[in-house]
């Protein structure tokens, strides 16, 4: 099985500033880390799922449209301008009434979650345009492999490992450095807090460009 096409859906995913900004602002919760980790295994969870809801829904579409291009080419092209225009979106709101970066209004609302709210959120934290067209277009890349079962989980697992590798790692650095992480942590949180939306534009806008390319590639 050739998992470079489970690459670009992967690594999109695992670059969804909104669940990473979640974790760190969680990591400082008075509460301690069970929060966090809690969001983690919530956001893995989701991945998960979507794979296998995508996968499943790919095995029921045809191979290709009545004019004979890739349905999965279909799919990227419609991703790519789902993407792009999420990108438009989110830089048009990227500021607060009052001038603060958006991404200030919702670390003041994560940072007053308990843990069984934290799972929820990683949930939650899936539930949004950019990451399920990603694990649609991963799903139809899964399924045209035709993987054997043994090659199928390999190739699962670590597609759910890279997704949720960046929002792994604060929680692994904050349980590994312990008192020491909280520098680190403090910094990346106030960088979130003026940087988040823009970074996440960013990376809507190359995220739309390589779905264009996939799409514009499986055409025919």
């Amino acid at each position: 099985m050739d998992l470079t096409a489970l690459v670009p859906g992967a690594v999109g995913i695992a670059l969804s500033p909104l669940p990473i900004a979640s974790v760190v602002f969680l990591l400082g919760h008075r509460r301690g880390y069970g929060p966090a980790i809690a969001c983690l295994v919530g956001w893995a969870t989701a991945v998960a799922v979507a794979l296998v809801v995508a996968v499943l829904v790919g095995e029921r579409l045809p191979l290709e449209t009545a004019g004979g291009s890739s349905v999965q080419a279909v799919v990227a092209l419609a991703a790519a301008a789902v993407l792009a225009g999420l990108a438009v979106w989110q830089w048009t709101t990227r500021r607060l009434p009052d001038g603060r970066p958006s991404s200030a209004r919702w670390s003041d609302a994560v940072e007053r979650l308990g843990t069984g709210h934290g799972f929820g959120l990683g949930l939650l934290l899936f539930c949004n345009p950019k990451a399920l067209v990603l694990a649609l277009t991963a799903g139809l890349a899964f399924g045209d492999a035709d993987p054997a079962p043994g090659q199928a989980v390999v190739a699962a697992v670590l597609f759910v490992v890279v997704a949720a590798s960046t929002v792994a790692a604060p929680v692994v650095l904050a349980a590994a450095a312990g008192p020491r992480a909280h520098r680190p942590l403090s910094a990346l949180r106030v960088g979130i807090e003026r940087w988040g939306t823009v970074g996440l534009v960013v990376v809507l806008v190359v995220l739309a460009v390589v779905q264009l390319v996939v799409g514009l590639t499986g055409l025919r």
